[in-house]
């Protein structure tokens, strides 16, 4: 709820201007408090508690048992998706060699996460990266970009009936999952401090459909993954060809659907493409029907149409988050 308070002035030309009573007493603001002004923009200045803005100051510390470094990999990525800046691994034993390379190689698998300290029994994980900097349009984009690029490597593994671009598919599948961590983590933050929400300028419905949104391109990473991994071991050409055709399609609902969600992030909805849309997943529908009663239901052919499928509607699913409510 907006307050509106007066602007006094003291000498040697400070203003002065209070705090609502009950917004202090819930973030413990008391006489001597300190409070972070961060200005935003030329029109507005964001107050908050300031050791919620210290950089650092959200550390946790995960117990190391030996033989469970499967549970210590668990908690550091669930402590990074948190949002904790500073993260100790202890152990009151000496971590073995092999624990210690998987957990490094944990970390390496979350972006912005690094090692800043290490002894035989602890190890210290920062994330080092400014948070600001992180604007979740950014990172879906360059999201996209990978999955978009996931997609035409299958379309031309397809046309060129070289499975060396399937290959190449799962390789990108990895990358698309450390942008999917860390984007997941820069939305929990802007969702527990105002001054980030505020400069992606962004709402908390914002947030939420961006949540939905990065959860959808990582099920298309795994689909496309999927799809080149079965089409590897297809040896069909004349079936291959055909799966090229829709994956074509399934390219451009990729590429409306993305624009569709970014347009509508700024308030603009438009209906042709999301048409397009729908239009599209109902010929794959149908193409998938008739390829289908070719191939006599062999178990390759199946997983294969089946994940063209699964495909077609994460696009569609993506653009439904676009309609306006």
């Amino acid at each position: 709820m907006v307050q509106i308070r007066k602007v006094l002035e003291m000498g040697g030309g400070t203003f002065l201007v209070s705090l609502p009573k009950e917004w202090a007493k819930k973030n413990g603001i008391k006489k001597g408090t300190l409070v972070a002004m961060d200005e935003i923009s030329p029109r507005k200045l964001i107050v908050s508690p300031a050791e919620n803005l210290v950089k650092g100051s959200r550390d946790a510390n995960i117990e190391y048992v030996y033989s469970d470094v499967e549970e210590a990999i668990n908690e550091l990525t669930g402590k990074y998706l948190l949002g904790y800046d500073t993260i100790r691994v202890e152990s009151k034993t000496v971590i073995g060699r092999q624990d210690r390379a998987r957990l490094k190689e944990a970390a390496r698998r979350l972006i912005g996460l690094e090692i800043v300290d290490e002894d035989s029994k602890r190890i210290t994980f920062q994330f080092l990266l400014e948070e600001k900097g992180l604007e979740p349009e950014r990172l879906v984009r360059r999201m996209a970009k990978i999955t978009e690029g996931m997609l035409r490597d299958i379309m031309e593994g397809c046309s060129s009936f070289d499975s060396s671009l399937f290959e190449a598919v799962g390789e990108r599948d990895d990358e698309l999952d450390r942008l999917y961590f860390l984007l997941v983590r820069t939305l929990r933050s802007a969702s527990l401090r105002t001054d980030l929400l505020e400069s992606y300028g962004l709402t908390i419905t914002d947030l939420l459909d961006y949540r939905v949104l990065a959860s959808y391109l990582e099920s298309v990473g795994d689909a496309s993954n999927y799809l080149a991994g079965w089409l590897e071991r297809m040896s069909e050409r004349h079936f291959i060809s055909n799966v090229s055709k829709c994956v074509e399609q399934l390219l451009a609902m990729h590429d409306m659907s993305i624009m569709l969600f970014l347009l509508a992030r700024k308030k603009e909805y438009r209906r042709g493409p999301y048409a397009e849309i729908r239009k599209i997943s109902s010929q794959i529908s149908a193409q998938v029907g008739e390829i289908a009663e070719e191939t006599e239901g062999r178990k390759e052919s199946v997983e294969i149409l089946g994940a063209l499928l699964r495909l077609s509607n994460i696009f569609v699913d993506i653009a439904d988050l676009t309609i306006p409510s």
